[in-house]
């Protein structure tokens, strides 16, 4: 019940939150793992990164198996 309470929590952030900004260290990061340029971060992608790979099941909320740019937006540089 509490991951669940967090999830709607960051799932209402992610409607009030801006996408990936180009000029920040997320966005830096973002530029560096999605190397195919298709706008989605794939599990694959993500293992380029430990930060992406260590919070892959909070940030991916929707559980698609893939990070768009508002849930990649939520990642925390900090836990490195």
């Amino acid at each position: 019940m509490k991951n669940f309470s967090l999830m709607l929590v960051l799932a209402a952030a992610l409607g009030a939150s801006n996408a990936v900004s180009a000029g920040s260290d997320v966005g830096q990061l973002w530029k560096e793992i999605d190397l195919n340029k298709d706008g989605a971060i794939s599990k694959d992608e993500a293992a380029a990164s430990k930060e992406a790979s260590a919070q892959w099941n909070l940030l991916d909320l929707n559980q698609d198996g893939i990070l768009s740019e508002k849930e990649f937006s939520l990642i925390d540089l900090s836990a490195s």
